[in-house]
């Protein structure tokens, strides 16, 4: 079981289309922005002389905090993590802290979220926080910006990309068993199944209407309308089932989730009429 506590505020999104693929968008809550707004904060539409209106700059390239967060090379006793700076996330040199947590395990950040300190290891941040900053370790992607990659961590992974924060390795699991922790859930997410904190998903079960994964359930998925009874929207939670001993309500069968190539996660089924 993937011991990652029960601390959760937000995570990745993940959604099917009503046909039954899934696909995923990530957001990661690591108190990171992506972007930033310019302004002088008072209202005024007016830009100031010189403005090109493509939002705050700051040439950090270098000083002795810039770092690459793919190749981790900070001075020894740090690591490379993501400092928000001007309301601009930043790769920064930040301390290791003694006894640093690895990817799994509860942690939390020091000081502002938004500083990059926290409790993880070398490789890891400190993300899906709640609001006291309380989160989980995940791993940053290895490999480099074209070819990201999860293979080498100790927990099954994928990596979810993500422009100007942190790409991080989610941790995959199988929908059929209970093996995301307590406090979350096991939803499809890029062509897998991910773990995210169980409050980003919603309460929809068998019949109920969705147009993405995370309106249903944990244990339903979002897939077409028409292969679910009673159902009069375009799409609407339905159970998964296991394939090798199928059980569906309503005189449904049990249809494989992944088609057309070599499954991710074995003997994974959605209930379904045919």
């Amino acid at each position: 079981m993937l011991a990652i506590g029960l601390f959760a505020c937000s995570s990745i999104d993940a959604a099917s289309d009503p046909s039954g693929s899934s696909t995923g968008s990530g957001t990661n809550n690591t108190g990171l922005g992506s972007t930033a707004d310019s302004g002088d904060g008072d209202g005024s539409e007016e830009s100031d002389a010189g403005s090109t209106g493509a939002g705050p700059t700051l040439d950090i390239a270098d000083t002795e905090l810039a770092c690459d967060v793919w190749l981790q090379d900070c001075p020894p006793e740090q690591k490379c993590s993501w400092e928000v700076i001007d309301a601009v996330a930043h790769p920064s040199c930040v301390p290791l802290v003694a006894d640093a947590r690895p990817p799994g395990e509860p942690c939390m950040t020091l000081g502002d979220p938004g500083s990059g300190h926290d409790d993880c290891e070398l490789g890891a941040i400190c993300s899906w926080l709640d609001e006291q900053n309380v989160g989980v370790c995940l791993a940053l992607c290895s490999g480099s910006p074209v070819a990201p990659s999860c293979a080498d961590e100790a927990v099954p992974a994928i990596c979810q990309p993500c422009s100007g924060c942190p790409s991080l390795c989610i941790p995959t699991c199988d929908p059929l068993a209970d093996d995301c922790g307590p406090g979350y859930a096991c939803a499809p997410n890029a062509g897998n199944f991910t773990c995210t904190p169980a409050a980003n998903l919603g309460a929809g079960v068998l019949g109920d209407p969705c147009e993405y994964a995370v309106q249903c359930a944990e244990g339903f998925a979002c897939i077409d309308g028409a292969t679910v009874p009673g159902c009069e929207q375009v799409g609407c939670c339905s159970p998964f089932c296991k394939l090798s001993l199928p059980e569906c309500p309503n005189f449904m069968t049990c249809e494989p989730w992944f088609e057309g190539r070599e499954p991710p996660v074995d003997d994974v089924g959605v209930c379904k009429t045919i």
